[in-house]
């Protein structure tokens, strides 16, 4: 449904290519996707909402950097196809999960499949990086049990909406403590021995919800995860329905648009539709 876009870049003048690969679609509640109110009221938006937005992509980014294959979420799985997949949750769980989302996703379009596409083995894979739990992020996890896989020590701690049920057995992340600085990023962790992969702590979808910016010769490449369903949300202040902040969300727009104002900054959030198009482009959040 969503073209998958591959380009070449350069870090230092050495050859790298990004991948974006959407792993089938999600629908979600049009309240979710854009609040008219905060907090709580914005909550009860969303639940009482009966309107759907149009199908939107699950992105998951994919690196091949000179030191290993870096993965960017792990994306859904077709066991989301069956409305009994989600009982285990118990009923509340299960019932979001099946009353405020939609999926539609084949088992072509997972990412294991998508990587086998380009010719790159699951196992090949070195470092799988998750910018937070959500089940739209996480279920692809069960096709990397040999990689090692990153999550900010604050959302394994202070989780918002994680589905522990759904992880595999073998599922024990590597908690990163995000205690370095970055421009106007307070809390960072460079990830490579060039320092040109960080994750970065981008919260307000959740507490410890993280971004993960790659540079190079062409710009910064920003993979926002979920600060915000589109790029226009972010440059004309508005806001999902779904963020567990109103203040950090508020926060995590600035620290971001004050980035991008002094450096070339490509923005692409995981459910945004024209994501791969800037991608392909190196179209700029800051003209």
């Amino acid at each position: 449904m969503f073209e998958s876009k591959s380009v070449e870049l350069t870090i230092n003048s050495q050859k790298i290519k990004v991948h974006g690969f959407s792993t089938g679609a999600v629908k979600v509640k049009t309240k979710f996707l854009e609040a008219s109110r905060k907090g709580l009221f914005a909550q009860l938006d969303i639940i009482f909402n009966k309107r759907f937005t149009e199908w939107l992509p699950v992105w998951v980014w994919v690196i091949e950097h000179p030191e290993g294959i870096y993965v960017i979420d792990a994306g859904i799985t077709s066991d989301t196809m069956s409305r009994a997949y989600f009982k285990v949750l118990g009923f509340f769980s299960n019932w979001v999960n099946t009353s405020l989302f939609k999926f539609k996703v084949n088992r072509q379009e997972e990412i294991d499949k998508q990587l086998e596409s380009i010719n790159i083995s699951p196992n090949a894979v070195k470092v799988l990086i998750l910018t937070h739990l959500h089940v739209d992020h996480i279920l692809g996890i069960k096709h990397f049990p040999k990689a090692e896989i990153l999550v900010n020590r604050l959302e394994w701690n202070k989780p918002s909406g994680d589905v522990p049920r759904l992880y595999p057995e073998w599922f024990k992340p590597v908690l990163v403590d995000l205690d370095e600085r970055f421009e106007t990023f307070n809390n960072a962790r460079f990830l490579t021995k060039a320092k040109d992969v960080l994750l970065i702590h981008t919260p307000g979808h959740t507490h410890g919800h993280s971004s993960v910016l790659l540079k190079t010769d062409q710009g910064n490449i920003l993979f926002a995860g979920d600060i915000c369903y589109y790029q226009q949300q972010l440059s004309y202040d508005r806001y999902a329905g779904a963020n567990i902040s109103a203040g950090e969300i508020k926060n995590t727009y600035k620290k971001i648009l004050n980035f991008a104002a002094s450096t070339k900054v490509i923005f692409l959030p995981s459910h945004d539709k024209d994501a791969a198009i800037r991608l392909d482009g190196l179209i700029p959040l800051v003209p």
